[in-house]
């Protein structure tokens, strides 16, 4: 009997109270009177690109899906009723303090939500408004508890480190105010400065007061320190998990497994299609009503870009690259195509090499990018 195919579904809700200073997301603040607009149109869409597969994972993230009212929450709900889940599903949901409340939770548990991820950056609230978040650290710990009352019981907390007028004082605190409520799951990165976001102009200025490399990269073996000490697993490398309750979503896109995306800018691989969607709401909006798709860009993955894309969204994680599942895949041995390169990193130190895997060695993941720069086929 053959065996069933799933899928994971993304959903993208663009729409935000406040853009912060840091994001290049698409994600819009001032479009409030699109919301059901937009939602009829993501109805559509989802209904297209669902009613044939069977999905063991959904995510719906933003923007802020929580900007939603009850009402546009219960429209979002209604259009993914048709959906075909398996039992054991994920279903995750993006959520921001400062507009989440006691009946927004009760419909989004009700839309068969069984993970959340908070947005708090930092407990600081100096930091907060300087990053441009619209919450306070009281305020997120009040949801949080409430989410708790309401018994969701898989809550991730996302952390952003190295941020402006930050130090270790400041992270270490954050760091103990969160593990105070000990959610299942941390995500903690290092502030990128995007192009063309607030933050970037800024630095251009030189008004941006970040930590340099040095104080960044003790922030960086702080946390690792600090969550590991706490029993989080360190799974990814800006993610961390409490009794094995990874994100099953993103696992999905780390071993290169098949998603749908549905909404603006939403990307989705498919049987070795690459597809994207149009980044504006307005712009959605037409193209769903006079052509039943938002789709601007197509692309067939070529063996090469299958590969090198495999490589370098499983190289993420931390148990590395399986051997076997890479010949399965790709009909071809990991040694065949990167014997040298494989020695090569091996032998000054970077990775680890065994039979069944491939992996970097826990502190030289952060050097990730340097080394795989070298396992590009397509150059």
């Amino acid at each position: 009997m053959k065996k069933l195919k799933k899928y994971g579904l993304y959903i993208h809700i663009p729409f935000c109270e406040q853009k912060c200073y840091y994001c290049d997301f698409a994600s819009y603040s001032g479009k409030g009177e699109y919301v059901k607009q937009y939602l009829n149109a993501l109805a559509k869409e989802i209904g297209k690109k669902t009613e044939d597969k069977v999905f063991d994972t959904v995510f719906i993230g933003g923007g802020t899906p929580s900007f939603l009212s009850v009402e546009e929450l219960a429209m979002l709900s209604e259009s993914l009723k048709n959906i075909r889940l398996t039992d054991d599903y994920e279903f995750s949901m993006e959520c921001n303090p400062g507009n989440l409340t006691r009946e927004k939770a009760q419909e989004i548990r009700k839309m068969g939500v069984n993970r959340l991820s908070i947005g708090l950056q930092s407990s600081n609230d100096h930091i907060l408004l300087d990053i441009g978040r619209i919450h306070t650290f009281n305020e997120f710990r009040d949801n949080y508890l409430m989410l708790r009352d309401l018994g969701f019981d898989n809550i991730n907390v996302d952390i952003i480190y190295g941020l402006p007028n930050e130090n270790k004082e400041i992270l270490k605190k954050t760091l103990q105010d969160v593990l105070l409520l000990k959610p299942e799951h941390i995500s903690c990165y290092s502030l990128i400065i995007e192009e063309f976001t607030p933050f970037y102009y800024k630095n251009k200025k030189n008004e941006l007061h970040l930590p340099d490399e040095e104080t960044e990269r003790e922030m960086n073996c702080m946390v690792i320190d600090t969550l590991t000490s706490f029993g989080y697993e360190r799974y990814e490398i800006s993610n961390y998990a409490l009794d094995g309750k990874m994100c099953r979503h993103n696992i999905r896109y780390w071993e290169g497994r098949d998603y749908v995306g549905c909404g603006t800018s939403a990307h989705e691989y498919v049987h070795g299609e690459r597809q994207e969607n149009i980044r504006t709401i307005e712009g959605y909006i037409r193209k769903i009503e006079e052509e039943g798709t938002a789709a601007i860009r197509d692309h067939q993955n070529t063996f090469e870009e299958d590969v090198e894309e495999y490589v370098f969204m499983g190289m993420r994680m931390m148990k590395g690259l399986s051997k076997r599942l890479f010949q399965d895949r790709f009909k071809v041995s990991m040694e065949s195509l990167y014997k040298d390169i494989i020695d090569k990193h091996v032998k000054d130190g970077l990775l680890v090499d065994t039979e069944e895997s491939l992996r970097f060695t826990e502190k030289d993941v952060e050097f990730s990018n340097f080394v795989l720069s070298d396992f590009l086929l397509s150059s």
